[in-house]
Order: structure tokens, then C-alpha cells, then sequence
């Protein structure tokens, strides 16, 4: 009975989270092509910038292992690990966490949303590369160290996104609990923010984060705005068809 009843909350949710789906489209399309691409005469042009070459590189590096033998192994690490960490931030206790090949389990004090779909749109490892080379980019003040980290980062991220696209493609009980559309909208959103934003870092430093943000900022708000303005046009048609059908 609680399912049936939550359902529908679950499918309002997805709709409410389109506007913001569309935005974060639309931001990631604006900044990309000036982080990605190599200027040339003050604006892209269409060869790939070093930070671009080196991410590219890392995520046919990735590909050609995934296609070799994927790392079924890691993958399951990784996305046990971020349900554990995700936990952990929410204030969670931890009572179990198990990983063998192929399944693993972690056991909190309770869950939401964000944790039990986490896995699928935060990429851990790439996060943990970003770090690991601002780290370094402190310590060396070279410009390989920002390729290095480029490349570790596309390695990462194509990881990420092959293995989740793997999973997904088979019945999962996280996807499950929330209901598709609504687990999908939230992976969407969520992916499209943490991955994107990782590669943007990764290729184009804290400026093409900053500019993705401030985008993003900009595009939610008209999102929003024009989705409001929408329904409320059409609510307004509904009342004038019932108040006619009277």
C-alpha cells in the first residue's frame, strides 16, 4: 500500500526535474565547446585543446581494457564504496560491507534516494583523480601535471560510464526501489553535473567548473521560469474547457 501511494510522488518528482535536466543540457553545450576545443583567432575552432587530447585519451585507454576484459571487480568496489561514502556524509551508521566479484552489499541505518542511486551518478574514481591531481598540481607546477590529471580523469569517467551503462541494461534493484523514471531522471541530472563537471574540470580547470556553474545557475532559473509560465497557461486552458463543459 505505501508503494502504491508513493508511486505517483515518484513520478511528480521526474516531471519536477525535468525543467532542471534540460538546464544542466544546456549549460554543459554552452561551456563545453570553449574548454574542449583549441582557440583559435579568440574562438573554438575544431581541433581539441591538450587538456581535451589528454581526456580523450584516457577514455579510449579505458575502452580498449573494457573491451579486453571489463573490471567487473573495481566496478563493484567502486559502486559499494559509494554507497558507503554517500551514507557516511548523511550521518548513516555502517554495519556491513561486503564486495566479491559481481555483488557486494553495504548495510547503513537507513537511506534516501541519493544514497541508493549515488553509484550511478557520482563517479568516485574520477572525483578521487581530480584530487589527486590538484594535489600534485601544488606540489609540481608543471603543465604535464594537468595533462596527467586529464588523462587519469578520462580513463575514470569512461570507466564510470561504461560500467553504469552496463549495470543498468540488467534489472537492478536500486533503480527498482525508486521507480525507472524517476531513478533515471535523478541519474541524469546527477550524472550530467558530476560527470560533466569532472571533465570540464579535468580539461579546463576551476575556470570552466566556475563558467559551467554560472551557466547552469542562469539556465535553472529560465528553466523554471518558462515551465512555470507553461503550466500555468495550461491550467488556465483546463479551467476555461471545464468551466465550458458545465
Amino acid at each position: 500500500m505505501k508503494r502504491l501511494l508513493l508511486r505517483p510522488l515518484a513520478w511528480l518528482g521526474a516531471l519536477a526535474l525535468l525543467p532542471a535536466c534540460w538546464a544542466v543540457a544546456g549549460a554543459l553545450a554552452e561551456t563545453a565547446p570553449g574548454v574542449f576545443l583549441h582557440a583559435g583567432g579568440g574562438a573554438p575552432g575544431f581541433l581539441l585543446a591538450p587538456g581535451g587530447w589528454a581526456l580523450l585519451g584516457g577514455a579510449l585507454a579505458y575502452l580498449a581494457w573494457h573491451r579486453l576484459r571489463p573490471p567487473e571487480f573495481l566496478y563493484t568496489f567502486a559502486h559499494e564504496f559509494t554507497h558507503l561514502a554517500f551514507g557516511l556524509l548523511m550521518g548513516k551508521r555502517v554495519s556491513r560491507f561486503e564486495v566479491a566479484r559481481g555483488s557486494g552489499q553495504v548495510a547503513l541505518s537507513g537511506t534516501n534516494p541519493l544514497i541508493t542511486l549515488a553509484p550511478y551518478f557520482f563517479p568516485l574514481p574520477a572525483a578521487l583523480a581530480l584530487a589527486a591531481g590538484a594535489l600534485l598540481g601544488l606540489v609540481v607546477q608543471a603543465p604535464w601535471t594537468g595533462w596527467l590529471t586529464a588523462f587519469v580523469v578520462g580513463l575514470a569517467l569512461a570507466f564510470h560510464v561504461a560500467m553504469t551503462w552496463r549495470v543498468l541494461r540488467s534489472s537492478q534493484p536500486d533503480i527498482a526501489r525508486g521507480g525507472r523514471l524517476f531513478s533515471w531522471t535523478v541519474i541524469a541530472l546527477a550524472g550530467g553535473v558530476f560527470v560533466g563537471g569532472a571533465a570540464l574540470a579535468a580539461a579546463g580547470g576551476v575556470a570552466a567548473l566556475a563558467a559551467f556553474a554560472g551557466r547552469l545557475a542562469g539556465g535553472l532559473a529560465g528553466a523554471y521560469l518558462w515551465s512555470g509560465r507553461e503550466l500555468v497557461i495550461g491550467l488556465g486552458f483546463i479551467a476555461e474547457w471545464l468551466g465550458a463543459a458545465r
